[in-house]
């Protein structure tokens, strides 16, 4: 499921490489915005003592974009919108241990 989220993230990048074949003139360079998306995913698990084991999940997502353009005389004035959201979660699970006794 990270590779595909990874994928489908980079998709967007790849585009943008195959479209810029030609170099932007000064007045199309004066009116570009750019704006970037970020995704991450981290796993970790490990044992509690000796009777449980975790399991920690944790991913984010971060967006940028360009939200409204305005001419003030002679600079032009960019409004960026910012979205950031995280989600963790975390389990944790006893492990029952078995009796194995030598006769």
């Amino acid at each position: 499921m990270k590779k595909l989220l990874m994928g489908v993230a980079a998709l967007p990048f790849c585009m943008g490489v195959a479209v810029a074949g030609q170099p932007l003139t000064n007045q199309q360079m004066d009116r570009v915005t750019a704006g970037f998306t970020a995704v991450s995913v981290a796993d970790a698990e490990g044992l509690v003592g000796k009777g449980a084991l975790l399991l920690t999940t944790t991913g984010s997502l971060s967006q940028v974009t360009p939200y409204a353009t305005a001419p003030a005389g002679e600079v032009t004035v960019n409004l960026i919108k910012s979205l950031s959201a995280t989600q963790s979660s975390t389990v944790t699970s006893a492990i029952s241990s078995l009796g194995l006794s030598s006769q």
